[in-house]
């Protein structure tokens, strides 16, 4: 198996953080390019409970800037990593913008971290990383809340 090409989810948590870790030593140690992609979602809005001087695009237009700036952070962080760093911010749904763009750019690995929900808020709110463990184009990992990253 030749991994050249690892996508890694991030959603900004203690868990995405923890899937980056992974992915850039296992990046270096095959001499893989390693992509970064935050899915900012696009929340369904009511003008209703919203009001009227609620402008859409203002508010999405403000997360995806925020987001570009905090994935820079994130880059930048690691000092200059061996391997190439690229990153994407999109507007979308999670689940099938990750499978998207490992299917569109080939990628052979995608990394990833879960909180590992249980329970009630499984069933109601899902999980993107067992979505994405079904429907990947490519294998998975999933980096869990108890792995190591020494």
């Amino acid at each position: 198996m030749d991994i050249r090409s690892i996508l890694v989810p991030f959603d900004f948590s203690e868990y995405s953080e923890k899937a980056f870790t992974w992915a850039l030593a296992m990046a270096e140690q095959w001499g893989a390019r390693l992509r970064l992609l935050h899915v900012v979602p696009l929340p369904i809005y009511s003008s209703n409970v919203l009001g009227v001087h609620f402008n859409v695009a203002d508010v999405e237009a403000r997360l995806q800037t925020d987001a570009e700036a905090r994935i820079q952070e994130v880059v930048s962080s690691v000092g200059k990593p061996a391997v190439p760093v690229d990153t994407q911010i999109i507007r979308g749904e999670p689940f099938t913008d990750i499978c998207r763009v490992a299917e569109q750019e080939k990628i052979d690995l995608i990394i990833m971290g879960s909180q590992g929900r249980t329970g009630l808020s499984h069933v109601l709110l899902g999980s993107v990383a067992e979505r994405v463990v079904r429907y990947a184009p490519c294998p998975v990992l999933v980096v869990g809340k108890k792995a190591h990253t020494s």
